[in-house]
């Protein structure tokens, strides 16, 4: 395995996307991808912390137009729970962002934002496995989900990275089912029918669109969870739902 600056290298034979438990998961197809490396761990509070500090909210080199003009118009200088201890912890991944602000520190620390196939690939690698962990039903102990969708607590927070340590996908990125779901680069479309070439897949119709999330939170149940599972948001929303990590393509 390896791993440089606290990311792993992720490559290997092609690999089945998508299940038959979901429409939006079809069709199946043998996917080819470059090797990229991807964060092991979710962006964590003291990463985005520098983004913060170093300007990266009044810099529009770091940002699309829309993205820009997007936090401008609302006056945002700062994640949405940046302030609440349940979700600010140096250990827990940042959330409260928008696409925007998740592309933008991307482009500060000089990577990416993952499309879904890599996501989703770097969860469940070749093998047939239904979690990033397995195929072991989920609890607890493993990962910060919501059975049936009820939290367990309405007072909801996050943990730590580390906190569930079987949470590890074939690759070693941890943390990739639950806690908080994680923005991916592409734009979100009910099926793979777009995709004829299954070489490198990526679906950006306009950035201003609804985006692909994977790996659900702790406020959605098990089937969110599952590697090949899909959900989206538009690119404005900032709920503690959802979070994010960065690849670095080997071709850039």
């Amino acid at each position: 395995m390896s791993i440089i600056n606290n990311m792993v290298l992720i490559s290997g034979e092609p690999y089945k996307r998508g299940s038959n438990l979901s429409p939006d998961e079809q069709p199946v197809s043998l996917i080819t991808l470059s090797p990229f490396f991807m964060d092991i761990h979710p962006v964590l509070n003291k990463d985005f912390r520098v983004f913060i500090e170093q300007g990266g909210y009044s810099d529009p080199s770091y940002w699309s137009h829309k993205g820009f003009n997007f936090i401008t118009e609302n006056q945002i200088t700062e994640p949405l729970y940046w302030q609440d201890k349940n979700w600010n912890g140096d250990k827990k991944p940042v959330t409260g962002i928008s696409w925007y602000e998740a592309e933008a520190y991307a482009k500060f620390v000089g990577k990416e934002l993952p499309t879904e196939t890599q996501w989703e690939y770097a969860a469940k690698g070749n093998d047939t496995r239904t979690y990033p962990w397995g195929n072991v039903e989920p609890t607890s102990s493993i990962a910060n989900f919501a059975p049936d969708c009820e939290p367990e607590e309405f007072d909801r927070r996050s943990t730590d990275w580390d906190a569930h340590p079987q949470n590890r996908s074939p690759f070693g990125c941890m943390d990739m089912g639950g806690n908080l779901a994680e923005w991916c680069l592409d734009n979100y479309l009910p099926n793979y029918a777009w995709d004829i070439q299954n070489q490198d897949p990526l679906c950006i119709s306009n950035i201003n669109f609804d985006h692909v999330v994977r790996g659900g939170s702790g406020l959605h149940d098990e089937d969110y969870m599952r590697c090949s599972s899909r959900d989206n948001y538009p690119p404005t929303v900032r709920d503690n739902i959802v979070g994010f990590r960065c690849v670095k393509n080997l071709t850039d």
